[in-house]
C-alpha cells in the first residue's frame, strides 16, 4: 500500500485580534494564524476550509460571513453593535490521511504528546499497520467591545476541543493568576497537558514567555499572567476514532487568545 506522504510537523490555528479593543459599530478585524511561533503565521486556511465561524456575546451569537484570505492569514472582520466582551470563534473541517506506524509515532512525538504516545502503548493501541488520522482544529479569541458591558469569556462554543475560563482573563492583571478549564466532548478533560505563552504584538512571530500546564482531576489548571501582551494557551488531544467514521485516530487542536492589558 501506497502511503501518501505527510509532514513532520503541523501547525497550531489561532484566532488574532488585532486589537484589545473595538468601538461599538466599528469593524473587528481578526487573523486567523497557522503555524508553530505564536502569534506568526506560515500558511493561511482557505475559506472554504471554515466549517463555523461566529461572534458570541454574552446573550446571543452571529454568524460572521466576512472571510477572506489576506497574504499568509485568514481574514474575519464583523461589526459588533453591543458593547460588552465577545468570543470569536472559528472551526476547520476535518482533514484524513493516511500514514505509517512509525511517521505516526514520530507525529505524537514532535507534536508535544508524549504522554499519549506513551499510554497507547501501554494499552496496547499502537499500530503495527498503516493507519488513517484525522485531524480538525479549533479556536476561539476573547475580545472587547467598548468599555465593560456584559461578559462572554464563559460562553462555549460547542467545539470538540475548548478552553473556557472560569475567571475573566480581562481582569488578570500582570503578576495575577487565571483560571481556565479543558473541555472534550464537553466534559472537563483531566490529566491533560498543553502550553500557553504571550507575544508584545501581532507583528511578532515569537512568545517571549512560554509555560506548560496540566489539567487537574476536574479538567482545570492555573496559569501565572507574566506579562502584558497578546497570550494564548494551546492543546491537542488525540483518542481512537469511532468505529465506521473511516478513521483510526482523531486528533483535535484547541486554541484560545486574548489580551493582556492591565
Amino acid at each position: 500500500m501506497a502511503l501518501a506522504a505527510v509532514p513532520l510537523l503541523s501547525h497550531d490555528f489561532w484566532l488574532v485580534p488585532l486589537g484589545p479593543v473595538v468601538a461599538p459599530g466599528a469593524e473587528l478585524v481578526v487573523h486567523g494564524q497557522t503555524g508553530s511561533n505564536f502569534p506568526g503565521t506560515l500558511s493561511a486556511v482557505t475559506v472554504d476550509r471554515i466549517a463555523s465561524a461566529r461572534i458570541l456575546t454574552s446573550t446571543g451569537e452571529e454568524k460572521v460571513n466576512a472571510l477572506a484570505v489576506s497574504g499568509n492569514s485568514l481574514r474575519l472582520s464583523h461589526r459588533p453593535g453591543a458593547r460588552g466582551q465577545a468570543v470569536v470563534e472559528a472551526a476547520v473541517h476535518p482533514r484524513t490521511l493516511r500514514e505509517s506506524p512509525a511517521s505516526f509515532r514520530r507525529y505524537l512525538t514532535l507534536e508535544g504528546a508524549p504522554e499519549a504516545l506513551e499510554r497507547y502503548e501501554r494499552a496496547g493501541l499502537m499500530p503495527t499497520d498503516s493507519i488513517t488520522r484525522r485531524y480538525a482544529k479549533y479556536a476561539k479569541a476573547l475580545v472587547e467591545v467598548g468599555d465593560g458591558g456584559p461578559r462572554a469569556f464563559q460562553r462555549r462554543a460547542g467545539h470538540p476541543l475548548e478552553f473556557v475560563p472560569v475567571t475573566d482573563p480581562a481582569a488578570a492583571a500582570n503578576g495575577a493568576t487565571l483560571r481556565l478549564r479543558m473541555l472534550f466532548g464537553g466534559q472537563p478533560l483531566a490529566h491533560a497537558r498543553g502550553h500557553a505563552s504571550v507575544a508584545a504584538g501581532v507583528a511578532s512571530d515569537s512568545a517571549f514567555h512560554t509555560a506548560e500546564f496540566e489539567t487537574d482531576a476536574k479538567g482545570e489548571f492555573t496559569l501565572a499572567i507574566a506579562g502584558k501582551g497578546l497570550w494564548n494557551v494551546r492543546a491537542l488531544h488525540i483518542v481512537p476514532a469511532p468505529k465506521g467514521s473511516g478513521a483510526d485516530w482523531d486528533v483535535h487542536w484547541a486554541t484560545l487568545v486574548w489580551w493582556s492589558t492591565r
